[in-house]
């Protein structure tokens, strides 16, 4: 099995993980399998916890 990475965009603050990852609930109950997912990390996402692409237009103000 290869090992997931995580990448993290530092004006952005949004995270990548490529490879395929389990979610899971607080009891340890897998709810889905994801390849790739990205997560929000600038807040801005309609799409909570994953990442849109909002922030695209906030770093086009910097």
């Amino acid at each position: 099995m290869v090992k997931p990475k995580v990448f993290i965009n530092p004006k952005s603050g949004s995270i990548r993980i490529t490879g395929e990852v389990e979610m899971v609930d607080a009891d340890g109950n897998v709810l889905e399998t994801l390849e790739n997912p990205k997560f929000c990390g600038c807040g801005q996402s309609k799409e909570k916890p994953f990442c849109d692409g909002s922030h695209k237009g906030l770093l086009k103000k910097d």
